[in-house]
């Protein structure tokens, strides 16, 4: 409780977006929030944390110093009142309708725009919800009847959402905007209301880091240890940095290395200290803004292999990667054993 008394909802429009239609439904007055509209400051101080802190945040940049959603809010932020309220809720209900209805959407609904301090910052916050119905009994009478257009319940999925910070500190690496949009496919970004609408771009995260270290630790790896098998080394690298892993990346690169570097080297101690210390300062020196702890975030779940001009391709689920072995005989050929348990056989189909 005491974080949602942090957050105080200065001024509420209310906006209808219907795709059928020419234009959106602008509010054309201040919804009028007191003390007895409880449920819904609850509804919306609920949907603004889950934006804040979700785990389905991301952490976003305008991507322009010029972005016509900073640049309307910005405007703002320098005179505000009930009238510059309204005049921004419908700038940026007509900006949304446009793009939509200029695309593949048929998603109608309901466009909230909000003016929030959060801890005394100010931000505006922006929630699309889709068109929901429900029905209600009578206890009087015992009947039910069904109501339109209402709101999702507290916890529900809601589909896109924003928090657009009204001051910026523009040689910062600090977010300008959070956003969440949990209609698209899990992993998915989401392209359309960031990238379109918003005209922003996410910040750093653990999916950008785990894609980048896995990326640098593949082709290092392999030019430190070239006579060591490349699959062996791959497959190391996708071990350890496997999905949801908790990564400190000295300690992580220096497993690969104990995993791959032979052990009749001499010295062998000393070149994986040596090894493990120098990818990581590599590292640090080309990206200086990464943090060395992270937690390993990937969507490529499957494992690829591809001859030279692609006659060949295999591939198998990151799953049952400890019941495939490839490896490399003598003469150089790749040799490929599935564990029979998998019961690989040839499609006929």
């Amino acid at each position: 409780m005491s974080e949602k008394r942090n957050i105080e909802i200065k001024r509420l429009a209310i906006n209808a977006l219907n795709l059928q239609e020419s234009g959106p439904k602008v509010s054309e007055k201040i919804f009028p929030l007191n003390e007895d509209h409880g449920t819904i400051i609850d509804f919306f101080t609920t949907h603004f944390l889950e934006t804040r802190e979700g785990k389905s945040t991301k952490s976003c940049k305008f991507i322009d110093t010029d972005a016509t959603i900073k640049t309307k809010v910005s405007r703002y932020a320098v005179s505000k009142s009930d009238g510059e309220f309204l005049k921004l809720s419908k700038e940026l209900t007509e900006n949304l309708f446009k793009i939509m209805k200029n695309s593949s959407s048929n998603s109608s609904g309901t466009f909230f725009v909000l003016e929030v301090e959060f801890n005394e910052d100010p931000c505006i916050f922006i929630i699309k919800l889709d068109p929901k119905s429900g029905v209600q009994i009578d206890i009087s009478t015992l009947t039910v009847k069904v109501l339109e257009n209402i709101l999702p319940d507290s916890n529900d999925r809601v589909h896109k959402c924003a928090i657009i910070k009204t001051k910026y500190e523009e040689d910062s690496k600090k977010a300008d905007l959070f956003v969440m949009d949990k209609q698209q496919k899990e992993g998915e970004p989401a392209r359309f209301f960031i990238e379109t609408y918003l005209q922003a771009q996410e910040l750093l995260n653990d999916r950008i880091i785990t894609r980048q270290v896995i990326r640098e630790a593949k082709e290092k790896v392999l030019n430190i240890l070239p006579d060591v098998e490349s699959h062996k080394i791959i497959e190391s690298i996708d071990r350890e940095f496997s999905n949801e892993s908790r990564i400190e990346l000295r300690t992580s690169i220096r497993n690969v290395f104990e995993n791959t570097v032979p052990n009749d080297m001499v010295d062998r101690e000393i070149f994986i200290r040596n090894s493990s210390n120098d990818f990581v300062n590599g590292y640090l020196e080309k990206f200086p803004d990464h943090q060395t702890t992270f937690t390993a975030t990937r969507d490529d779940n499957v494992v690829r292999y591809r001859a030279e001009k692609n006659q060949v391709f295999f591939r198998f689920n990151r799953g049952v990667i400890g019941k495939i072995n490839v490896k490399t005989d003598s003469e150089k050929n790749v040799v490929i054993t599935i564990d029979k348990s998998l019961g690989f056989k040839k499609d006929v189909k």
